[in-house]
């Protein structure tokens, strides 16, 4: 479990490999912050990810969480990338449910990239001049080279700071390449799509 990366994320997404579809969540509780600091720590999770999960040369930040409780839980069962899967007899729903509480604890809260406001109409337009989708397709729905991204599975922060320094095979784009505003306005352009169908929707695949 010291490899556990929420996203890696997620992202790679980042972007992270696109959306897992959420299981059902087991946990009897919201987490208990106290439980979740010391799984955190006692399962080696901190040592690759820092003692807050404040990211290392190791492995991504991952406070606050990039997803939510249940996509975190199906990300970890069945990860992306280099992330082996965590079993429940290494670590249960409930204890991942305590450290999610922690790491959600110890983030710092409202930070500047979530109050940017993006336009969507010139994210699009970015989108293309950037050249987004010669890998992530022209809707975000993911290619043979890269993962969906669209809509995102991640915050705007959590966004920004992937782009910056991104995982597997991903370049990093500097503030100075692509500005914090010019990704926010990417952001709500992707946020106009709805979410893939899960498989249960898809009549080809429960025949």
């Amino acid at each position: 479990m010291g490899n556990l990366t929420v996203l890696a994320i997620a992202c790679a997404l980042g972007m992270a490999g696109g959306r897992v579809e959420a299981q059902a969540v087991t946990a009897k509780s919201a987490g208990s912050i106290e439980n979740g600091k010391k799984m955190f720590a006692s399962a080696g999770c901190s040592t690759c990810h820092g003692e807050q999960g404040q990211g290392t040369n190791l492995a991504p930040e991952i406070a606050p969480p990039p997803l939510d409780l249940q996509a975190v839980i199906a990300y970890v069962r069945q990860p992306t990338g280099k992330m082996p899967p965590v079993a429940q007899s290494t670590a249960s729903d409930q204890q991942l449910a305590d450290i999610y509480a922690y790491l959600q604890a110890v983030a710092p809260r409202g930070s500047a990239a979530d109050r940017l406001k993006g336009n969507a109409e010139n994210g699009k337009k970015l989108f293309v001049a950037y050249g987004c989708y010669e890998c992530h397709g022209r809707r975000g729905a993911g290619a043979a080279i890269a993962p969906r991204i669209g809509p995102p599975a991640l915050s705007l922060s959590g966004v920004i700071h992937y782009v910056r320094a991104p995982t597997g095979q991903m370049p990093p784009y500097t503030a100075k390449v692509v500005a914090d505003q010019d990704l926010a306005d990417i952001y709500a352009y992707l946020e106009t799509f709805p979410p893939p169908q899960p498989a249960s929707k898809i009549p080809l695949l429960n025949q």
